[in-house]
């Protein structure tokens, strides 16, 4: 009997080994709509649906879901859900990652930019600019997420997967190709704000007098290789992303795409090879001023 039982433990550490037997599929989804726009400058979006309507697919999916939603989704319940996240990753994890609210460009204060700005996503409690106070105090990007800050989390979650893991990260916002931190403009006499839909987030940049905490950010180290990570993104680093209307209901463009693929598979591989073959362009998700883009790190 001993030796059967053995055996059998044998047998199932060759499995895992070889098939990742014990490795789970994980998600954590963030959006915001609610934002204050007394407070911090931001009008509403609908964020908050892109949550709604991802999360029972993905558990359907066989995904664990942890959504962080509205005014629940400041910075630091942001941060505090990546490092949960990265914490409870396993070697071989599958992980989704999912950002729906504003993003604005950062004034680039470590020269790690070949262009001025930095990428940044808009927590539930970043002001949109320095003339909003945060309690009587003036603001100086501190509740911002510059893609510098996020960069570590994700290198933490591909370290904890591994090479038989992967990452897969969606980020609907403007401006939000680079997010991971690592050419079509609007034509000159474009009104964006003409357009009816709603659109996620500004052109204009973060750009405070006092740039001393923008400047104390530590640069990331670079990527780790050995561990696929792919980033989609709703629009190029210089464009807007617009919110598509479904029945009575506004969602993201990007995040009203994954939902369609979602339906049809929860396949990583499946996903990238959608956006990379171009036919999320047959989607009818997104208006033509704008181009969803893909990075893959392997």
């Amino acid at each position: 009997m001993l030796s059967i039982r053995i055996l059998l433990l044998i047998t199932v550490l060759t499995l895992s080994a070889h098939t990742n037997l014990f490795a789970e599929s994980r998600a954590l989804l963030v959006g915001i709509g609610d934002y204050d726009t007394d407070r911090t400058g931001w009008r509403r979006i609908h964020g908050d649906n892109d949550v709604t309507l991802l999360s029972p697919l993905l558990e359907k999916n066989g995904f664990k879901v942890r959504s962080i939603i509205n005014r629940s989704a400041t910075k630091n319940n942001i941060i505090n859900g990546l490092k949960g996240l990265a914490a409870e990753c396993k070697p071989g994890d599958f992980v989704y990652f999912h950002f729906s609210c504003h993003g604005q460009p950062v004034i680039d204060c470590n020269g790690d930019e070949k262009r001025r700005f930095d990428e940044a996503i808009v927590p539930y409690d970043a002001p949109r600019s320095e003339g909003y106070s945060l309690n009587g105090t003036t603001y100086n990007g501190e509740n911002h997420i510059i893609d510098d800050e996020l960069a570590p989390y994700f290198q933490e979650i591909r370290k904890k997967v591994g090479v038989k893991g992967e990452l897969f990260i969606v980020f609907d916002a403007c401006y939000s190709r680079g997010l991971e931190k690592g050419d079509c403009d609007f034509p000159e006499d474009f009104d964006v704000d003409s357009i009816p839909e709603f659109m996620r987030g500004t052109a204009d940049f973060f750009n405070p007098s006092d740039k001393s905490y923008l400047k104390s950010i530590t640069l990331p180290e670079n990527y780790i290789s050995g561990t696929l990570m792919t980033v989609v993104s709703a629009c190029r680093e210089n464009e807007r992303n617009f919110e598509r209307k479904v029945g009575e209901k506004h969602y993201g463009s990007l995040s009203y795409c994954m939902y369609m693929l979602l339906r049809e598979s929860a396949d990583f591989k499946v996903w990238r090879d959608y956006f990379k073959s171009n036919r999320h362009l047959k989607s009818r998700c997104f208006t033509a001023i704008q181009h969803p883009t893909i990075t893959i790190y392997e």
